[in-house]
């Protein structure tokens, strides 16, 4: 009974939906239309819908406060889900033929993959700090932390990294009606929130907190990210796939491999 409590409430579905609901909302300033019944059905609504439940899945199994967890089995199969509920979403994409489509599939799927595997990195070192103390722990959690945000941000294909509109008008959802383009918003931002909400859930060092307080700094973390990111969002130039990928490995691999270190030293 209790597991499915923490499956469908505290931290599953109902609040994997809120945040994403938040995200949305602070992002978008409203949280728009909501898609309908025949874009839900359809091959594309079916994949997005999949996507945001094993999104909800994957942060019902990761550490929350009043609900802790161990860098464990659970948080490989947490990973699992996130991946899964980023790259299903993009299989009608991928499928439908139109090489525009595909190439903007492909380079959606190969920047996501690296970006959140560093993202991952990066908290699998931060979670397994929460068991030390000291000065440079703290130092590595923070480098794990800024390593995570970085990361976030071609993660969920924010500004720069967002599709290239020149060569690949539509990204994804070329050639899709008004109902599908509007519920594959709804779906990026769902899936963006719960992200950002793992991020902030495992990466932020509030685990020796009152778990009260940690919980409160991850929903004001929730609260902050969205608005900074839509107040910075502009007319950026979008980053070549190569561009983007360097980007990605310049930028977060130094604060991981140093974190890496810092947790070595720690353990000895």
């Amino acid at each position: 009974m209790q597991t499915i409590a923490t499956i469908l409430l505290y931290p599953g579905l109902l609040t994997a939906l809120v945040a994403g609901g938040l995200y949305r909302l602070l992002r978008r300033r409203g949280l728009a239309t909501l898609p309908t019944r025949a874009a839900l059905t359809s091959r594309e609504g079916l994949a997005a819908g999949v996507g945001v439940l094993l999104g909800a899945l994957g942060l019902a199994l990761l550490p929350w406060p009043f609900r802790p967890a161990d860098a464990g089995i659970t948080w490989l199969w947490a990973w699992v889900a996130f991946e899964l509920a980023f790259l299903l979403p993009l299989l009608p994409a991928l499928a439908a033929g139109a090489p525009a489509v595909v190439r903007a599939a492909v380079r959606e799927a190969q920047l996501g993959t690296l970006a959140r595997a560093l993202l991952w990195a990066a908290l699998t070192t931060a979670l397994l700090l929460r068991q030390h103390q000291g000065d440079l722990v703290m130092v590595a959690q923070l480098l794990s932390l800024l390593a995570a945000l970085i990361a976030l941000l071609p993660a969920i294909g924010w500004g720069p990294f967002a599709v290239e509109d020149l060569l690949t008008p539509g990204g994804v959802t070329a050639g899709v009606d008004e109902a599908g383009v509007l519920l594959d918003s709804w779906s990026r931002d769902l899936r963006a929130g719960m992200l950002l909400t793992a991020l902030l859930a495992t990466g932020l060092p509030l685990a020796a907190w009152h778990p009260l307080i940690a919980l409160l700094g991850t929903l004001l973390g929730l609260i902050v990210a969205p608005l900074l990111l839509r107040r910075l969002e502009g007319p950026w130039t979008r980053m070549t796939l190569p561009q983007a990928l360097r980007f990605c490995l310049v930028w977060t691999v130094p604060p991981i491999v140093v974190a890496l270190v810092a947790l070595v030293i720690t353990l000895r």
